[in-house]
């Protein structure tokens, strides 16, 4: 059908003027209007309709018509999205389902019906649909799943896993495809290594099943993605620091950061021996990982010991790429997250996390609807979006602490091909250049509440394993970064240490963590370092800290005796608060009125 210019200037004009005036409701009156006339004129003709086009112009009039019901005034207006498994069943496109078996069953029984012989349809109720939306042709359905043996999987129903094709596709180990693979990534000069590479991996992954733990005392997770990240580093990271350095490290990345103390020395030998002929290479300082990155001048008072050199040279080399996400796991108060903000203010990137609970929902990462100031509602982009939209460096704290089904949605994200997916906008963000994500937990099996990862989840991460912070390291932070005589840092780091083995030799509270930890080790010395004046002060302030949070009164005579016998001080409990009474007498204090 054509429309004459001419014959409908005038409409046209009238609404254009509607339109430039932005009086937005009889804008949609007079286009009603208009589009209620036309059916009709099209009905009329005596010529041959099409009938394609008069459904498309009946379907405009009843979504144009259900507009101009809608109460304007609200500022919002609803309409349901087809998600991407409509729209491929409608349009005859491939689809995979990817960790399947993280679906919720109801949702699961929905697509039986697709599955269903050659007639197959999906029927969506949500959108007040009668009609059923038939499979197309060429409309094919795939779907991926980690068997149910492992952290957060389950069994797919049997009513709808009976309707596929299932193929079980094992581990990698045959020499001859291992030998194809690795030679893609390894140039002519090298190719006797090829077949040293393939004994290394496959006597890794012997030793994970057998000897190996990582830090958190669970077998590691050795994979075809931990090699081909492996080789892929190294072929990246040669030109660089050299083709040994590179290979050393690249290894060292995907094999060795995240096992325990005595893992790591075997899986060192192992690399060394089979890989580098025994041979060393000379260390590279941290920085230069850094080469690629801007420094910004960072001029804070971070305290950099000889551990803490170590954890950062292993996240250098883990951002080198640019590529990988990053876990960091160890005991609380170990300095996790301030690695990963030093590294991000030295090499000028935004830095931001999220504190993760057992509640944390989706919308905390990716965002949610809001109403603005006029009332009309939209999308506010979550920390994530932002970061993956503008390359922050963004930390995932606590992520043990997190349902299993808020991770396992960013999986794409934590793939090589690093896109995030947000249904509310069905839009698909590629991750920037810069992008970074980073994880931190606490080991599951040393802290209450913390949840076993998933094995094909952690695989995704460059694990690197954060140990307790050295007493003789402890006590050089605390003196430099808080001001205070090393003297007095030594001493209470050696409170720290007694009341420890206190705890862990109390039958009543054997298994707790401690009276202390390393946190509370610098809330005190701050405290000190703003009020603080002698040693006895340093004694008083340490009481407070740790006495008065025990609610058991012998625990509180516990740490008065550590105290007074490390600072040689004798603490008069009635005296210490009849001094905090006189203070308040003296000054004033808050109080609700």
């Amino acid at each position: 059908m054509f429309v004459d210019v001419q014959l409908n200037s005038k409409v046209s004009n009238h609404l254009e003027k509607i339109l430039n005036s932005k009086n937005w409701e009889k804008l949609l009156r007079g286009i009603q209007q208009g589009v209620g006339k036309t059916q009709p004129l099209i009905r009329s003709k005596k010529r041959k309709r099409p009938e394609e086009l008069l459904q498309a112009w009946e379907s405009f009039y009843i979504k144009f018509d259900n507009v101009c019901k809608t109460n304007l005034s609200s500022g919002m207006l609803f309409s349901f999205v087809e998600g991407s498994f409509v729209t491929a069943l409608r349009n005859g496109e491939w689809i995979l389902l990817d960790e399947v078996n993280l679906a919720p069953p109801e949702t699961l029984q929905r697509i039986i019906g697709v599955l269903e012989g050659e007639n197959g349809a999906l029927c969506l109720a949500e959108r007040g649909d009668i009609d059923y939306i038939h499979r197309h042709p060429n409309f094919r359905i795939f779907a991926c799943m980690n068997p149910a043996t492992d952290a957060g999987k389950r069994d797919l129903p049997f009513s709808l896993r009976s309707r596929f094709t299932e193929y079980f596709v094992d581990d990698v180990l045959d020499d001859n495809d291992l030998s194809l693979f690795i030679s893609q990534f390894i140039n002519s000069g090298h190719i006797q290594l090829v077949s040293k590479i393939v004994r290394f991996y496959k006597e890794s992954k012997k030793e994970s099943e057998e000897r190996l733990q990582d830090g958190a005392n669970q077998k590691p997770q050795y994979s075809l993605r931990s090699l081909y990240r492996a080789l892929e580093y190294t072929s990246k990271a040669e030109r660089e620091f050299g083709f040994q350095k590179a290979l050393y490290d690249g290894f060292s990345l995907f094999f060795l950061t995240l096992l325990d103390g005595s893992s790591a020395d075997l899986m060192r030998q192992k690399i060394l021996s089979l890989l580098l002929g025994g041979n060393m290479p000379s260390d590279v300082p941290f920085h230069r990982y850094l080469s690629t990155f801007k420094s910004d001048g960072y001029s804070g008072n971070y305290v950099k010991t000889k551990s803490v050199q170590e954890h950062l040279g292993n996240l250098a080399r883990a951002v080198l790429i640019k590529r990988y996400p990053v876990l960091l796991q160890g005991p609380t108060s170990s300095g996790k997250t301030s690695l990963v903000q030093y590294l991000a203010s030295i090499t000028g990137h935004e830095f931001v996390r999220i504190n993760n609970h057992e509640h944390t929902d989706l919308q905390e990462y990716l965002g949610s609807y809001i109403t603005d100031a006029s009332g009309k509602l939209v999308f506010n982009e979550g920390v994530l979006v932002k970061a993956v939209r503008n390359g922050y460096w963004i930390v995932l704290d606590e992520l043990n602490l997190a349902p299993s089904d808020v991770l396992e949605a960013l999986n794409r994200l934590l793939d090589d091909n690093r896109e995030l997916f947000v249904p509310e906008l069905q839009e698909t963000i590629k991750a920037h250049p810069n992008f970074m994500l980073f994880g931190t937990q606490n080991p599951p099996t040393h802290y209450g509440g913390r949840k076993m990862l998933s094995r094909a989840f952690r695989n995704r991460f460059i694990e690197i394993q954060v140990g307790e912070i050295p007493d003789d390291e402890l006590s050089k932070i605390l003196g430099e970064r808080c001001e205070i005589p090393l003297s007095y840092a030594s001493k209470m780091v050696e409170v720290m240490k007694e009341l420890r083995m206190h705890r862990q030799s109390s039958r009543v509270f054997a298994g707790k963590h401690g009276f202390i930890t390393p946190r509370d080790l610098f809330r005190w010395a701050e405290r000190y370092k703003k009020f603080g004046k002698s040693q006895e002060d340093l004694a008083k302030d340490g009481y407070y800290l740790l006495a008065e949070r025990l609610r058991d009164e012998d625990e509180k005579s516990v740490v008065q005796e550590v105290l007074e016998k490390h600072f040689r001080v004798k603490l008069n409990i009635k005296y210490l608060y009849g001094q905090v009474r006189s203070f308040f007498l003296l000054y004033g204090c808050y109080c609700l009125r």
